[in-house]
């Protein structure tokens, strides 16, 4: 399976900007997605834990 990644609009929640990553993929005939939202102001540690969960990630 290839996985596809995208990044999401930004939605305001109470007034901040949030931002969203997208990881999807098939495998064995099912289709899984793996969420990330963070605010603006989180980005550099958001997108570390982002990388990692999508290095990590292992269907079963």
């Amino acid at each position: 399976a290839h996985p596809s990644a995208s990044t999401g609009p930004s939605p305001t929640v109470e007034g901040a900007p949030w931002h969203a990553r997208l990881l999807g993929f098939d495998a064995d005939g099912k289709s899984y997605q793996v969420s990330t939202w963070y605010r603006s102001d989180t980005e550099q540690r958001a997108l570390p834990t982002y990388e990692r969960v999508q290095d990590s990630f292992t269907v079963l």
